[in-house]
């Protein structure tokens, strides 16, 4: 029976420590997740988005955690042949980590506002040959949150919430096919061996937040679904439905064969068929491209003009602007009460 108990007493105590053992490595966990909107349509982490030069990206970091928070500090990568900047950063007033440290304790400063000796800590801790290349055409952006015991003494914990969305300038000059990215790389944690970086969600070990602190990863789980990859549509040029380098009636009676639901479009043609931007496609973006037509043709009418002094070719080209301001929108209303009716 003694042995019988002592098998049993054994077996206890194992489970329970395997147990604990297990509670330790599991108890800290954080997940970042990023969500992107791009010309009106959302996407995940992992996603490759389709921009056009000029485009916005909005891009929002939400943190789940399972702890109480103390100072948070994330920085946010962008390659910088693709973006120009990141124009703005709007933190999440509504959330309670924002709600413990206040305005003055939130912070969003851009590259062209981080000191020059300040841009060579953070870095994700690469080898050296990896961390120069990363730097050719790498960016950042540092957002911290502190929780201001001026406010409370009392930490918030168990967060699942948005801590701040951040739009970021795709660059005009982009060139069909340019590919980039927006990531928030994990090896940039804060460690005990790597005390200089800027990525850190401190743990308070009670909900009191001038109680005893954690602050390296160390302690903690990270998990991150954090990279976006973007890359610069082939035809970047609003109206160019068919992408053949040119805007004509040919884009335009592809639009309105589409809006009544007579022709297939790809996303990225969808996204070029938009001609107005209000996240439709109709026959008013097919009376858009037409009017570009228009204009196109009218430019080279221009130069007729231009080159023409005998006054009666002058009346000529004049008349043949005015035939194409007319055609293509002719061309459209014809088409459109073709297939509508």
């Amino acid at each position: 029976m003694k042995r019988l108990l002592c098998i049993l007493f054994s077996v206890i105590l194992t489970v329970s420590s395997l147990l604990v053992f297990a509670d330790a490595k599991t108890r800290y966990n954080a997940t970042w997740t990023f969500k992107a909107n791009a010309n009106g349509k959302s996407y995940a982490s992992g996603s490759t988005i389709a921009v056009n030069p000029g485009d916005k990206v909005k891009v929002t970091l939400h943190l789940a955690n399972n702890y109480y928070t103390g100072p948070t500090c994330f920085q946010i990568f962008y390659t910088n042949t693709l973006f120009e900047r990141a124009s703005s950063g709007e933190f999440n007033t509504k959330g309670r980590l924002y709600g413990v440290s206040g305005k003055t304790h939130a912070t969003f400063v851009d590259w062209e506002k981080i000191s020059a000796g300040n841009r060579k800590l953070g870095w994700p801790n690469y080898s050296t040959e990896k961390l120069a290349e990363y730097k050719k055409d790498h960016q950042f952006l540092r957002v911290t949150l502190t929780p201001n015991v001026m406010i409370t003494t009392t930490a918030v914990g168990n967060l699942n919430e948005d801590l701040i969305t951040i739009t970021f300038d795709v660059s005009k000059s982009a060139k069909p096919g340019a590919e980039g990215e927006i990531t928030l790389p994990i090896e940039s944690r804060r460690t005990k061996n790597y005390k200089t970086g800027y990525f850190y969600s401190a743990i308070c070990t009670t909900s009191d937040l001038t109680g005893t602190v954690l602050p390296y990863s160390d302690d903690q789980h990270f998990t991150c679904n954090t990279t976006l990859k973007f890359k610069v549509n082939s035809s970047s040029q609003k109206g160019d439905v068919n992408k053949d380098g040119r805007i004509n009636s040919a884009d335009a009676l592809l639009v309105l064969q589409y809006s009544v639901g007579n022709a297939k479009l790809s996303s990225e043609q969808i996204t070029l068929a938009d001609v107005n931007n209000d996240k439709r496609v109709n026959s008013a973006d097919a009376l858009k491209a037409s009017t570009a037509f228009s204009a196109y043709l009218s430019a080279l009418c221009s130069c007729t003009l231009v080159t023409t002094e005998n006054e009666s070719c002058q009346r000529h080209a004049s008349a043949r602007q005015i035939a194409t301001n007319l055609m293509a929108p002719l061309l459209c209303i014809i088409v459109y009460f073709y297939y509508c009716f």
